[in-house]
């Protein structure tokens, strides 16, 4: 019954003790020109036919609704769901109308008041359609409301993120370990302390650019990674090593703005990174258009906090703009992220809304 309210869109037993009474006894009024202070004998007889017809129908089409929701969910498919509703309800209507006319003929129930038939199939008609306009207008209502509830959270949650990222980067230990290598590398090679710089400027501003885009392409990202990738080889002295390797036909795709930058901090975070144990870390589409981003596993003993908080903010994130997810797989040997890549020219929810 709980899952069945999800896919009606609201609590409707209500409807069922007050509404279907209420309807069955206007029917008998508006249809037939029946009137409880003229004929009460029949009008009364008249009242429950049409409350045995109206529960029945009732049912039928709830069944139906309930099914043809679970079918085609969504606004995307409010159409074809629609359509197969009625469709179905025309053929369904005339052979239930006759099996519930020969229930009441084995039962004999009988009334004083014999309708037109088709008088009687177009008052069907009427209420069954004017139940399925009422229960889709809710229904869109609440798809609507939970919608803008949503992507309010998403924008919160995307909001969250940008600040994370930011923190992520302007912190005293990121300060210190960039001003920390830059020393050792001016005194060594100052064209390399000159290119660390710019990548280290490079950085910044990217950051601050992507704080208002929900979607970065891929491309973009991809270069912000490879500055980013520079400052962090530089402070390991090659005990880091990065192997990018991404096809141009794939870099005006769009992912979620910073989410390599924080999957590149978890795991040099979470990892030991030394002359005996190099970290590598792998990026690469896979055929499933996927953006995936694996490391070799060397977990430290200590770590600061867990990279749960990171992961689920990308998850979150990428559920507002699409419906696949991310994956995330682990082994003995590896820690993998596989990221989806949203479609260049695809609308998303987002871009699509007026706002």
């Amino acid at each position: 019954m709980l899952e069945a309210r999800k896919y009606v869109g609201f609590d409707d037993r209500l409807f069922v003790l007050f509404g279907l009474p209420l309807t069955s006894f206007f029917i008998p009024q508006i249809f037939f020109q029946l009137y409880p202070w003229d004929q009460w004998s029949v009008f009364k007889g008249e009242w429950l036919q049409a409350f045995y017809f109206s529960l029945s129908f009732w049912a039928l089409f709830r069944t139906l609704m309930v099914y043809m929701r679970k079918r085609f969910p969504g606004f995307n498919n409010a159409k074809k769901r629609i359509k197969w509703m009625v469709l179905i309800y025309i053929i369904a209507v005339p052979i239930v109308n006759v099996l519930l006319v020969i229930i009441l003929n084995v039962c004999e129930v009988k009334d004083n008041y014999d309708p037109n038939p088709y008088q009687a199939y177009l008052t069907t008609y009427a209420v069954s359609f004017a139940i399925i306009v009422l229960y889709e207008a809710i229904y869109f209502y609440t798809q609507l409301r939970e919608s803008l509830t949503e992507k309010e959270q998403a924008k919160q949650a995307q909001i969250r993120s940008e600040l994370q990222g930011l923190r992520n980067q302007v912190n005293p230990h990121f300060l210190f370990n960039s001003l920390n290598t830059l020393m050792h590398i001016v005194g060594e090679d100052q064209d390399l302390a000159k290119r660390y710089l710019q990548r280290l400027s490079k950085v910044y501003r990217y950051i601050l650019e992507s704080r208002s885009e929900p979607l970065i392409t891929l491309s973009n990202e991809l270069a912000f990674i490879r500055a980013y990738n520079f400052l962090q080889e530089e402070r390991f002295r090659g005990n880091l090593q990065v192997d990018i390797r991404v096809d141009e036909a794939f870099e005006n795709y769009k992912i979620v703005p910073l989410s390599l930058q924080i999957l590149f901090e978890n795991a040099i975070k979470h990892n030991i990174i030394s002359r005996k144990h190099p970290l590598l870390i792998e990026v690469f589409v896979n055929e499933h258009l996927q953006l995936v981003v694996t490391n070799n596993l060397q977990r430290k003993r200590q770590v600061l906090d867990s990279t749960q908080v990171g992961l689920e903010n990308i998850s979150k994130r990428y559920a507002y703009f699409t419906e696949k997810t991310i994956e995330i797989r682990e082994d003995e040997q590896h820690f993998t992220v596989a990221l989806p890549l949203i479609h260049p020219t695809k609308p998303t929810v987002y871009e699509s809304a007026d706002y």
